[in-house]
């Protein structure tokens, strides 16, 4: 044990912190609210249990939902030197991973990755071709959240009425394509990403051997974002876990917002339950924003009606940095005198010390960020919409690469297509797979790379251009930036139109309150009484969720003593502490 080292690790971190660092419980759940510190947590109790010689690295599993996660993790870990190396990633690949090993000891030959599932889906449907493209990708949506809830083709439609699911087509006949899509996997060999995390789950609980074999190879189970688990990924956690008692997770229930995806939040509320001994723990103090945004957060979850369908979000988080500007709420005539508005006002916010980077515009739906963009190019401001996404030119090359044999070697095959040629988020995946497996072949790299694909390409390229980031809600959990204005909040967009039951409008304040969460100092908040689309003008009303931040805002005027006091101590906050002496 090096005492120096895991002083270290405590070095800075509040008590809440400390204890869930150094917390001896074998079955640990913590419950972090918003900006707790709940990545630096998690790292710091893997790499203090890997110095005190409680854990093994080799033994040890960190499971997270992407890519980027994953990497952050690990790097962390680096950072803090820690002995031997974790292995981090997502559900999906460390399924896959195991049953690849699988396959090969057993000499079965791997059935393949549904290359297409919305093109396997629409052969499987009669009269595919005269449904629209926007049904077929809402069917397997609908599949798709099937499987996450381990719902079979029988049972789906007795389970969408109740969760107030509402299928492009009757739930009789999204059960009819839910049956002949498995059918069409079965007869052709195939499986799709859901099938990864079944397959393993099975494997597992069917062969005694491997059991025992992959419980001796994780004895320490960490899951970060906890709240984000669906039943299937519970079913898969269960079977490596067995009886052993060594896990960890953390998760914060009122940023509970993929529900309509499978996630069940309940299950990070009733893991006492369902895993008697589990020690819960609370961090929740925010060091990230200002007393002003928490309470801003805090009145969306406090607003009259149906406050939450999860039972841990009493979770309450206090502020820990200094009081800082009153948060704006502003009413528009139509969505672009809005547009400009936002404009005028990033142009504000971007000052000395301040870059374009550290701005952010966050909206409900992509199409509300449609004017924003517009705007912003007026007006000669940078933005980007996100990550980078499989584009032509990638599809391009996987398309060459699959023409390519599918024996020969990877490393052979990326040099042959100039490494530079290949779009960098595919070929930093293809190095790092030829790196982790050098004798990986080009059937090999695209097999992982399909099962991989979805957290690849929406978290592995981050764009270091100094430009305002433009994102929904949804993709911009987890992030966070001193200054965010959130547009389009209307009612029928927030909540959104289809969110009918007390569950799904539950969600949707839940995920107004992550995208709030997001700002660290300066929040606007926006909405317009006209809306343009390509064929039609229609006229809105505020989100009712604004209510509360309106109360919030209005406990001061605008220019009142107090208000201007707050924006002196922000701006003495940010001063270099030489400028301040």
């Amino acid at each position: 044990m090096d005492g120096d080292q895991i002083s270290g690790l405590l070095r800075g971190l509040s008590a809440a912190q400390r204890q869930a660092v150094s917390s001896d419980a074998g079955r640990l759940c913590v419950m972090a609210g918003a900006g707790s510190g709940k990545t630096t947590v998690l790292t710091r109790r893997v790499a203090r249990r890997l110095f005190d010689g409680s854990a093994d690295a080799t033994h040890s599993l960190v499971l997270t939902f992407t890519r980027k996660a994953s990497r952050e993790l690990r790097d962390r870990l680096w950072h803090l030197d820690t002995p031997g190396r974790v292995w981090a990633g997502t559900f999906h690949a460390a399924a896959y991973g195991q049953l690849r090993r699988a396959w090969s000891d057993s000499g079965r030959r791997p059935p393949a990755l549904v290359d297409d599932p919305r093109r396997l889906l629409r052969r499987s449907i009669p009269d595919a071709d005269t449904l629209p493209s926007d049904t077929v990708r809402a069917v397997l949506a609908e599949i798709q959240w099937a499987q996450a809830r381990l719902v079979t083709p029988d049972s789906y439609p007795g389970a969408a009425v109740s969760a107030g699911r509402r299928p492009p087509l009757s739930p009789e006949e999204t059960a009819q394509a839910y049956r002949r899509y498995e059918d069409a996997k079965q007869t052709h060999g195939l499986i799709d990403l859901n099938d990864l995390l079944g397959r393993c789950a099975d494997l597992i609980e069917t062969d005694t051997a491997v059991a025992a074999a992959t419980r001796w190879r994780i004895r320490h189970l960490y899951v970060d974002e906890f709240q984000d688990v669906n039943p299937l990924q519970w079913r898969l956690l269960t079977a490596w876990m067995g009886e052993q008692t060594d896990l960890f997770v953390v998760g914060d229930p009122r940023q509970a917002v993929y529900g309509w995806n499978g996630a069940d939040p309940t299950l990070l509320d009733r893991l006492p339950a369902l895993l008697p001994g589990t020690t819960v723990l609370r961090l929740d103090a925010n060091h990230r924003s200002t007393p002003q945004v928490i309470a801003a957060a805090r009145a969306v979850l406090d607003t009259p009606g149906p406050a939450s369908s999860v039972a841990g979000s009493d979770l309450v988080c206090s502020g820990e940095r200094p009081d800082g500007p009153v948060p704006e709420v502003r009413g528009f005539d139509d969505d672009s005198e809005e547009a400009n508005a936002v404009a005028r006002w990033l142009r504000q916010m971007h000052r000395p010390g301040r870059p374009w980077s550290q701005l952010a515009v966050l909206a409900r739906t992509n199409a509300r960020l449609t004017p924003i963009a517009a705007a912003l190019d007026r007006h000669g401001i940078p933005c980007r919409t996100g990550p980078a996404r499989v584009g032509a030119e990638m599809a391009e090359i996987i398309a060459v690469l699959r023409a390519d044999r599918p024996g020969r070697a990877l490393r052979s095959a990326l040099a042959d297509l100039s490494i530079a040629g290949i779009p960098p988020v595919l070929a930093r995946l293809a190095d790092e797979h030829a790196a982790e497996d050098p004798g990986s072949t080009v059937g090999g790299f695209l097999s992982w790379f399909t099962a991989t694909v979805a957290d690849a390409t929406t978290s592995e390229s981050e764009p270091t251009a100094d430009a305002v980031a433009l994102s929904t809600f949804h993709r911009a959990k987890g992030l966070e930036w001193p200054a965010v204005a959130l547009v389009g909040l209307e009612d029928g967009l927030v909540p959104i139109s289809y969110a009918t039951t007390t569950a799904a409008r539950s969600e949707e304040r839940r995920l107004l309150y992550v995208a709030v969460t997001r700002a660290e100092e300066q929040l606007w908040c926006s909405w317009a009484g006209q809306r343009q689309g390509a064929d039609r003008t229609w006229s809105c009303r505020p989100s009712p969720f604004l209510a509360g931040i309106e109360a919030t805002v209005g406990r001061r005027a605008p220019n009142d003593p107090e208000t201007f006091a707050a924006q002196m101590a922000a701006l003495r906050h940010m001063l270099p502490a030489a400028v301040t002496a």
